[in-house]
């Protein structure tokens, strides 16, 4: 597991995304092309808001993309809820060569977006799993 911190960047959109949301954040990711918040568990419809109203704000309020997870001390419940938009069907968790792996069974039509153009997705799921939790290898079947 990674070392968890944050820049002074990253504590502002925390600390306001929760002032807006009333949801507590676990975690905070700043990448290119968006800002992923992992929230407690059952904090997602708080953090998204009625139609999404909160998720926007905070969005032009920092004028980024604004990505939300569930956060799950569970690793498979973990990967799962990364992948939630895209039709999880299974999540399985095994160890090869020392390495521990996650594979994420999607809907067959989901495949490509999951994985991501160039396999963002999956280097971002593979980030997150590695901050939180002993996983450090993600793929998509």
């Amino acid at each position: 597991m990674e070392d968890i911190t944050f820049n002074e960047k990253t504590l502002r959109y925390i600390s306001l995304f929760e002032e807006i949301t009333g949801a507590k954040v676990k975690d905070c990711i700043d990448i290119p092309e968006k800002v992923i918040f992992l929230v407690n568990p059952g904090n997602v419809e708080k953090a998204i808001g009625k139609r999404g109203k909160n998720v926007t704000k905070v969005s032009n309020k920092i004028d980024r993309n604004v990505h939300i997870i569930e956060y799950s001390d569970d690793p498979e419940q973990l990967l799962e809820n990364i992948f939630y938009s895209y039709e999880v069907k299974e999540v399985e968790l095994e160890e090869k060569n020392g390495v521990k792996h996650g594979t994420v069974e999607v809907a067959p039509e989901n495949k490509a977006r999951a994985i991501g153009k160039k396999g963002r997705n999956l280097s971002i799921a593979r980030k997150i799993m590695m901050r939180h939790s002993d996983i450090s290898s993600v793929s998509v079947a």
